[in-house]
């Protein structure tokens, strides 16, 4: 089974790889943190917070990538050149704001899902499950709130378009 794994390990690439490293390092310094798991609330949220700026990171990262993607102007460009006002800025906002929510809260749920497994035989379990599902949730929530937000702004826009063609 040892040969099973190593063989597996030596196959996996140099970027994945390297995630396995970080995970495990993740992984393993929750040990470095006092979690008292005889008292509430069992859990560390240091170490959550550690995890909830990775993924602030991640989904800004990949939201300016997927931006790129579809050729979309940036929030910089919006502000700082369309005085003509021809784009709104409202739904960069929106959508910088959803890849910070989203980022913190899906970081977080892996800080805590880490946790959980890290504590199996203790009353933090069940706790960082809570913690884990409340997150994913609120991703969810958080998430349909945008949606109606934007579809606002979305209406407003094809409106304001629809004005100006008329007027030409």
């Amino acid at each position: 089974m040892l040969e099973k794994f190593l063989t597996k390990l030596k196959s996996l690439k140099t970027k994945q790889k390297i995630f396995l490293v970080v995970f495990a390092g993740l992984f393993l310094i929750q040990y470095l943190f006092n979690i008292d798991t005889d008292n509430y609330p069992y859990t560390n949220f240091f170490y959550a917070f550690i995890f909830q700026l990775i993924g602030i990171f991640v989904a800004l990262s990949r939201r300016n990538k997927s931006r790129k993607l579809i050729k979309d102007k940036s929030f910089k460009d919006i502000i700082l050149n369309d005085y003509s006002l021809s784009y709104y800025a409202s739904l960069s906002i929106l959508s910088i704001s959803y890849a910070i929510i989203q980022g913190a809260l899906v970081g977080a749920s892996f800080g805590f899902i880490f946790l959980a497994v890290g504590h199996l035989n203790t009353k933090a379990l069940f706790t960082n499950i809570g913690y884990w599902a409340a997150c994913w949730l609120l991703v969810c929530l958080s998430r349909v709130a945008i949606e109606a937000v934007s579809l606002v702004f979305r209406v407003a826009q094809d409106f304001s378009k629809q004005v100006n063609k008329e007027d030409n």
